[in-house]
């Protein structure tokens, strides 16, 4: 009789043991949930500006930092050939002069954006309540940041009418580099690009539609003139 009492004390314990786990299991499970599908996305919205601000100013630095030092950039990357009519016949691009230079600047940008990035991003602790109307206030609390991959660059190329037979030449780089925002559940992908003109020149002489039609370096290395 005192064994089946016993017995059936244990089982009993045994199944509010097992409550208990379950419960815990289920309540982790909601938190992680929580997190994952309210409080992560609130914080990226929450911090993504910051984020892109950060990663812009740092790629648009370096673009600057490396073309400062280049003296004569533009008669560097392109050069022009003009006929007897005095019509450009020809616009040559220098792809060994683009590639250092694009390469120059990505090296540049990449170890810069790994710097600025380690130290991360400030945003108010209310964001990880996952309540919108939260999320500007409380103590600044630090999120991290990891770059992906590498910075990429291309070259931008673009012809502005400036009189009878003069247009103005300007040459755009173009970064574009991804950031990981460091959460406690997964770690969403910020995409940043900026856009830094890195030299002009005023062209004299009529220039073909052929080329003010191509946008990039790398198309007009294979273009040829109409007509």
């Amino acid at each position: 009789m005192y064994s089946c009492k016993k017995y059936k004390k244990n089982k009993k314990k045994s199944k509010k043991i097992w409550t208990i786990l379950i419960v815990i299991i289920l309540l982790t499970v909601l938190v992680f949930w929580y997190i994952y599908a309210v409080v992560n996305p609130i914080v990226v919205e929450t911090s993504e500006a910051k984020i892109k601000s950060l990663t812009q100013t740092t790629l648009s630095n370096s673009v600057l930092n490396i073309v400062s030092n280049e003296e004569n950039l533009f008669d560097e990357l392109v050069k022009y050939t003009y006929s007897n009519e005095n019509k450009i016949s020809l616009i040559s691009v220098s792809s060994i002069k683009a590639n250092l230079l694009a390469r120059q600047i990505t090296n540049h940008a990449q170890t810069q954006l790994d710097s600025v990035t380690s130290t991360g991003v400030e945003i108010h602790l209310g964001a990880f309540t996952g309540i919108t109307v939260l999320a500007s206030w409380g103590p600044l609390v630090k999120v991290g940041l990891s770059p992906i991959g590498t910075v990429t660059a291309t070259f931008k190329s673009e012809f502005v009418s400036a009189g009878i037979n003069q247009t103005v030449h300007k040459i755009f780089i173009n970064l574009q580099s991804s950031v990981f925002v460091v959460l406690p559940t997964s770690s969403p992908k910020i995409d940043a690009h900026t856009e830094v003109l890195i030299t002009e020149t005023l062209v004299v002489g009529e220039i073909p539609s052929t080329y003010l039609q191509s946008s990039y370096l790398d198309e007009m290395l294979n273009l040829v003139p109409a007509g």
